[in-house]
């Protein structure tokens, strides 16, 4: 499907999700992304540990309630489709679901800060008189590339580790990632157009001050938990083999 028949789709499910369910929880992924970014510009007036262990627990907290989000709202999808009962507002914050988002989030988190510095340093090195302008330009936008790929082959791991805990699968989280990274295996630009589409949303969302958001994420969060759906179906179809066949 394209970006803009899947959007289609997911405003259809979000239709069907009555407004004192999904309301509530579009508030706090609103309030979960909002606030560690107050708190970092405020910590950047401070210095410290003091300022650290602030900021890193809202860090982690927030990433949870965003894991969350995406695993309620795919298991709302997962109803709407195919019947079943209403997800719980924290079904994605199990004690299981804790332990391997935790270790997931420090891997991710390792992952893309190398990616980081690596671009950092190529800055930098746009400064040195020695490294002509152009290589570290040129450098620079493949770092960026290739942070942004590696953030969209890494969309669907949440829904792997919720699929794991659901259905009592016992894998390691690299194997969840693993999963997940073949789940998005020719599939990185019909994510990254997806994500794309809702660039204008984000922007209509910063001027009302993150308002809009309260609608927009879970409208969001339903076409990502839709594209994991079809990426399933089409792994199914491929006859290759995925551990979620016998659900599908």
């Amino acid at each position: 499907m394209k970006a803009k028949e899947i959007r289609a789709l997911a405003r259809e499910n979000l239709k069907q999700i009555p407004k004192k369910v999904y309301m509530p929880m579009g508030l706090l992924l609103v309030v979960a992304n909002i606030i560690p970014n107050v708190v970092d510009q405020a910590t950047d007036f401070k210095s410290g540990a003091g300022a650290n262990i602030t900021f890193f627990p809202l860090e982690i907290a927030a990433a949870l309630l965003t894991a969350n989000g995406y695993i309620f709202f795919d298991r709302w999808r997962n109803k709407i489709q195919k019947g079943g009962e209403e997800p719980n507002a924290w079904c994605g914050l199990t004690g299981q679901h804790i332990a391997r988002l935790l270790i997931y989030g420090a891997i991710e988190a390792l992952i893309i800060g190398t990616g980081t510095v690596a671009i950092a340093a190529a800055v930098v090195g746009s400064a040195i008189p020695q490294v002509p302008v152009a290589v570290s330009i040129i450098l620079l936008i493949l770092l960026v590339v290739l942070l942004v790929w590696i953030e969209l082959r890494l969309t669907y791991v949440v829904y792997v580790i919720d699929d794991d805990v659901r259905t009592g699968q016992k894998r390691s989280v690299w194997a969840e990632i693993g999963a997940g990274w073949k789940l998005t295996k020719g599939r990185v630009w019909k994510l990254l157009c997806l994500n794309l589409s809702f660039l204008g949303w984000d922007i209509l969302t910063a001027f009302t001050l993150g308002i809009l958001g309260i609608w927009l994420m879970p409208y969001y969060n339903l076409a990502i938990a839709e594209t994991y759906e079809q990426s399933k179906e089409e792994l199914l179809i491929s006859n290759l083999n995925f551990p979620y066949q016998k659900e599908l």
